[in-house]
């Protein structure tokens, strides 16, 4: 059994801190004759040899990024800086001098704070504990993508190499992560400058809307599956609902698609009307909590069998794992088991994209939650390759989710240049 970058306890469902060595023998066995446990064991072995190979290549990040993709950060930075000292009528500029920001607490009688936690707590005080948090964000954002990236990377010509160690079943779903390296945590404005050599490409499959999919599937709602084998964007549709219920608020067709699908994954997710609604008015400030209520509403309306699937799985023992029920030692909350079922499901599917494509001879450099980067010739025929992959994938999909919507499920997009 080689299974050396696998969390074992989490595959199994049990317990964090559950010592697993000390009970390998029913360990083994489960994971020998359980029909869940053994299936997912066989599908974690086919992807070791995949994982070995992708830390042995790794992704190669340009020099620019470390001068022109992190400017704006640090402009951020700075602008945040010296819109602190204003406030605590220091003379620094970018340089936020932590004295003077604690004595100007203290002469106004606030609370001193050090951790994000007590600056979230207090910065309905003051502005000076909000853009502290912002500014402690900023700097926590360059330590990692600049200065630790540096000090883990190795320089090569042109750029910095990097590689991640990775771990399935980082989580009790069977996420793929890197451990040295949060590599799929990658901000979307890294992936610009990711660099292959000279005559090669990297391409990006998307599992497009994989988790909308499986909620399709699993709770037999035939109204989005359809949408889905008729390649209909989803989202645009809930957008038509989002504009007819907030008419008044001067949405246009881009907005209202990119709040549908925040009120759609905020929904699935488990959000409550007033968490959506502080995330949508990110994009349109005069949205009420009636208007999201009213939303909800006519989603469910439009979606019946999505709302009853997922109350049920809140209130059910059992998690619904791609290959059947089965009742957990951990403990999970309502919202986790909720979300269980879909985050496993794409788990499951991009272990069988990772397969197929091993299996077509085609290199992995980097996987996410419902993406894999693959290292091509640049003179190769990109479409018919995909279509060869997907029409496989496909197959292996069908066999282990019979009825799963899978019309144009692989989304492909260029990652950086040369």
């Amino acid at each position: 059994m080689n299974l050396t970058s696998t969390n074992l306890s989490k595959l199994l469902l049990l317990p964090q801190h559950y010592c697993i060595e000390e009970h390998m023998d029913q360990v083994e066995e489960l994971l020998m004759n359980h029909p869940v446990f053994s299936h997912l064991c066989k599908l974690e072995q086919s992807i070791q040899p995949v994982l070995t190979s992708i830390e042995e290549n790794g992704v190669v990040v340009a020099n620019e990024w470390f001068t022109t993709g992190l400017q704006e950060k640090r402009n951020q930075l700075a602008h945040v800086s010296n819109e602190l000292n204003q406030l605590i009528g220091s003379s620094s500029n970018d340089v936020v001098e932590e004295r003077a920001l604690r004595k100007f607490w203290s002469d106004n009688d606030f609370p001193q704070a050090n951790g994000f936690d007590a600056l979230r707590k207090y910065k309905h005080l003051h502005p000076t504990f909000r853009l502290m948090m912002e500014r402690k964000s900023h700097q926590n954002y360059l330590k990692m993508w600049d200065e630790k990236l540096k000090q883990k990377g190795a320089p090569i010509m042109g750029g910095i190499s990097i590689k991640g160690t990775w771990q399935s079943f980082a989580s009790y779903t069977g996420r793929i992560t890197a451990r040295n390296l949060p590599l799929t945590s990658m901000p979307i404005a890294m992936r610009d400058y990711i660099v292959s050599q000279i005559g090669q490409q990297i391409v990006s499959l998307d599992l497009d809307n994989a988790e909308l999919r499986f909620l399709a599937h699993y709770a037999k709602c035939d109204s989005l599956a359809e949408q889905f084998n008729q390649g209909i964007d989803v989202h645009a549709e809930t957008a038509k609902l989002l504009r007819g219920s907030m008419a008044g608020h001067g949405v246009n067709d881009e907005q209202a698609r990119k709040l549908a699908k925040q009120f759609t994954y905020s929904l699935l997710y488990g959000a409550g009307a007033q968490t959506i609604v502080k995330n949508m008015q990110k994009v349109s400030h005069s949205i009420t909590n009636a208007d999201v209520v009213a939303l909800i509403d006519e989603f469910y309306e439009l979606y019946p069998e999505l709302q009853v699937f997922l109350k049920e799985r809140a209130s059910s023992p059992k998690l619904l794992t791609p290959l059947g029920e089965i009742e957990p030692v951990a403990k999970f909350t309502r919202t986790q088991k909720k979300n269980y079922a879909l985050q496993a499901g794409v788990s499951v599917a991009i272990q069988l994209l990772m397969t197929t494509l091993a299996e077509h001879g085609i290199k992995i450099i980097h996987v996410l939650h419902d993406e894999a980067w693959v290292l091509l010739d640049k003179g190769m025929n990109l479409d018919n390759l995909i279509k060869q992959v997907e029409g496989a994938f496909k197959k292996k999909m069908k066999k282990h989710f019979p009825g799963l919507p899978t019309k144009q499920i692989l989304a492909k997009a260029k990652i950086g240049g040369n």
